[in-house]
């Protein structure tokens, strides 16, 4: 007997830690957390099993949601690092030019 298994496919770099792309799938076979899957040349791995599609998307979505999350604050941060330098840079400047 085929079971039919709704999974939530996911592409990280090598070290897993950066999360690429992510893409729903009804596997006619069995799946386990971690297998990898080569589609069209591109190597998935399943990150989400669940009982339903719309589970296993709204899963993918809140995995999606909190990687943006993170990448924005990292991405924040660097801005106002760079914007404290330039700040810097601006008010000694205007310093010099004031004597």
């Amino acid at each position: 007997m085929i079971n039919e298994t709704h999974v939530g496919l996911v592409r990280m770099n090598e070290s897993k830690t950066e999360l690429y792309d992510s893409q729903y799938m009804l596997s006619k076979w069995e799946r386990n957390l971690g297998d990898t899957l080569n589609i069209d040349g591109t190597n998935w791995l399943v990150g989400i099993i669940g009982d339903t599609k719309k589970d296993v998307i709204s899963a993918l979505n809140k995995i999606i949601k909190k990687h943006n999350s993170i990448i924005n604050k990292k991405n924040y941060q660097q801005k106002k690092k760079e914007n404290m330098v330039i700040n810097q840079i601006t008010n000694n400047i205007m310093k010099e030019l004031n004597l």
